[in-house]
């Protein structure tokens, strides 16, 4: 997936490397014999698909549901139109002109059993889910301790977590992940680009925060909240206040804010 995968001393870590190998192979946009490409070869109509696509899937079209819309398994043409379609190590540093592509509504994507049925034609990203729910998964097969991906991270016992743009917060238990625009970036014909889309305009979401971070009872919940609270921009950390979430946001100047929930339950000198 992109990330370096950390567990404590005394791990499974051959389990958890195989889960995380097994859902990149099926997930990836970039390997071409992955289930998702093969779905998307077809993007219309009725799809027999696995019981693991099935099942992510559907927990993204709860995602989309619970954030109205914000965080969508619909913009695989639309990152792709924005010029990530590779994998980042290979994408030139300039694409060169892009257009924006139309993001479907989720209400058009549809899933019973093992069928998948599109009513017009959509190409579908899990990213919004796939790693958030690996690692959660990954925490349930230790059975103890911590699962960290690329700074996301589930844990069953207290763990120090350093955050963007400085400073430690201590997680107890549940899950951390932060959404960041300030990493996987590039230029399309000068125009900075990140694998972000808003769904409004089929663009690189443009807001005031470089990275949100979420923590919530899982990391999925914790990974899709900090998605579309750095959707939403400004708006950010009162949707997160009006879910019981805590979230910090860094905006692109480095300068730290928080919601109302994060700054009730983490001392200001350790969360800025």
């Amino acid at each position: 997936m992109g990330c370096e995968v950390v567990l404590p001393h005394g791990a499974p870590a051959d389990e958890v490397r195989a889960l995380f190998e097994a859902r990149d192979t099926r997930f990836s946009r970039f390997q071409p014999s992955s289930e998702l490409n093969r779905v998307n070869a077809s993007p219309l109509g009725l799809t027999l698909v696995s019981e693991e696509l099935a099942s992510m899937l559907r927990l993204s079209l709860d995602a989309a549901r619970a954030t109205d819309g914000l965080v969508t398994p619909c913009v695989g043409d639309a990152i792709a139109s924005a010029g990530y379609d590779r994998d980042f190590p290979r994408l030139p540093r300039d694409v060169g002109a892009v257009e924006p592509a139309e993001v479907p509504s989720f209400h058009a994507v549809s899933v019973r059993g093992r069928g998948l049925l599109r009513t017009v034609p959509i190409v579908l990203d899990l990213n919004g889910v796939v790693k958030g729910k690996t690692v959660d998964d990954a925490l349930a097969i230790a059975g103890r301790g911590f699962v960290s991906a690329g700074g996301d991270i589930a844990t069953a016992e207290p763990v120090v977590v350093d955050l963007p743009g400085g400073g430690r917060v201590t997680l107890h238990e549940g899950g951390l992940a932060t959404s960041s625009v300030g990493t996987r970036r590039w230029l399309a014909a000068g125009t900075p680009q990140n694998h972000l889309i808003d769904p409004s305009t089929g663009r690189p979401v443009d807001g005031p925060w470089r990275d949100v971070t979420v923590a919530a009872a899982s990391c999925l919940v914790a990974d899709v909240a900090a998605k579309a609270a750095l959707l939403l921009g400004e708006a950010g950390p009162a949707w997160l206040d009006s879910h019981g979430l805590a979230g910090r946001f860094v905006a692109h100047d480095g300068q730290v804010a928080l919601s109302q929930s994060w700054a009730s339950r983490v001392p200001e000198r350790v969360a800025a």
